[in-house]
C-alpha cells in the first residue's frame, strides 16, 4: 500500500518487471547502434587524409568536441 503517494516502500523502488527490464535494455542496445551508426557515417565520409588527421593526430577544437560528445 503506497504511503502518501511515494511508491510501495519507503526508501526504495518498484522493481521492474522481465518485460520492462528488457524493454529497457533494447532501448539502450538501440541507443548504442544509433551513436555507432552516426560514427561510421562520419568516418565513411572522410577521406584518408581527413581520417588520419582527426584520429591519430587530432586538434585541441577536435579534442574539445570529442569531450562534450563523450568519446
Amino acid at each position: 500500500m503506497p504511503l502518501f503517494g511515494w511508491g510501495s516502500r519507503l526508501g526504495g523502488s518498484i522493481p521492474m518487471s522481465p518485460e520492462q527490464q528488457q524493454n529497457a535494455a533494447d532501448a539502450e542496445q538501440e541507443k548504442i547502434e544509433t551513436a555507432q551508426s552516426k560514427e561510421d557515417a562520419r568516418y565513411d565520409a572522410m577521406t584518408e587524409e581527413e581520417r588520419e588527421k582527426y584520429y591519430l593526430k587530432p586538434s585541441p577544437l577536435t579534442k574539445i568536441k570529442w569531450y562534450f560528445r563523450g568519446e
